[in-house]
């Protein structure tokens, strides 16, 4: 048990560092579109490679924080039962729906490596914009995202397997159990 609670803690410190970092990427896409307007006023012209630019952040914002979303319960649930749920009765219910998140991802996984492969071995750019810039690391991270995500979702799996059996669940391994115990101050 010990082992896998450590695995447990490694992979959503890992999730909870990787969603902090990712969280400045907004305020550079802030700053880059920011000065796109100015240059836009004061020139008349805007920042040929913004636009580009701003959409491959972008894209690696969105789709590194899903490890850190699951790892706070932050995704969207259906709460019109579900809320009201005991913590058990939460745990079967998830345990239950789990396969159509990992068929999710085996589709994501098997879909983004095939993607990123086949990037990274043509050395992938962009030719929307004369400056090229390689695209291949913003289409690697999406399988890089997919796996932080399958990892936190095995560690959720344990944690709901868990408390259906009845054990105590460590919060700064598995994430918050219950959604109330997430507030302001991150608990994890």
């Amino acid at each position: 048990m010990v082992a896998i609670t450590a695995f447990a803690r490694a992979v959503t410190r890992t999730n909870v560092w990787i969603g902090r970092l990712a969280s400045y990427a907004v305020l550079i896409l802030f700053i880059l579109l920011m000065s796109d307007v100015i240059m836009r006023y004061i020139t008349q012209s805007p920042i040929s490679w913004s636009a580009l630019a701003s959409k491959m952040i972008f894209g690696v914002y969105a789709i590194i924080g899903g490890g850190y979303l699951l790892a706070r319960r932050d995704h969207v649930n259906v709460d019109l039962f579900y809320a009201h749920f005991s913590a058990r009765k939460k745990a079967l219910t998830d345990i239950a729906t789990s396969f159509l998140f990992f068929l999710f991802l085996g589709v994501l996984l098997n879909e983004s490596y095939s993607m990123a492969y086949d990037s990274i071995s043509r050395l992938e750019v962009s030719y929307e914009t004369t400056w090229r810039p390689p695209i291949w690391p913003s289409k690697s991270m999406i399988f890089v995202a997919a796996i932080l995500l399958l990892l936190q979702g095995i560690v959720k799996l344990i944690a709901d397997i868990m408390i259906l059996l009845g054990y105590d669940v460590d919060e700064s391994a598995y994430g918050p159990v219950v959604d109330d115990a997430v507030d302001e101050k991150e608990s994890v």
